[in-house]
């Protein structure tokens, strides 16, 4: 935190803030990085969304089942992107790889 030319503080990016969301009417307290706000709040409105959405779709099931089922959604998106990530940095190492090699040539081969 810095202290702002008119007296009051600013915040750093890196400052923490404490902050409430609400999934399915459970609150939830988190401590978050201050430059994290935004996505905290998209998250939260995302899985609002899909859980009012879904509350809709199954009226006959908990509201805990739905919750456990949005989770379940989140979750398996989650692992995907892993796998995504892991996948495209493979790819983007076996092209740095290449052309590693394709630079070695060019120079060895004297253009």
């Amino acid at each position: 935190m810095h202290l702002h030319a008119k007296g009051g503080m600013t915040m750093n990016d890196s400052d923490n803030v404490k902050m409430t969301i609400n999934i399915g009417g459970e609150h939830i307290r988190l401590t978050v990085a201050f430059n994290s706000q935004d996505i905290v709040r998209d998250a939260e409105k995302a899985a609002t969304q899909l859980f009012d959405e879904w509350r809709r779709k199954w009226p006959s099931r908990s509201d805990k089942e739905v919750m456990a089922m949005v989770a379940y959604q989140f979750a398996y998106f989650y692992r995907k992107l892993l796998i995504m990530h892991a996948d495209a940095a493979d790819i983007a190492q076996t092209c740095n790889h290449r052309l590693s090699d394709l630079l070695a040539l060019d120079y060895s081969s004297g253009i």
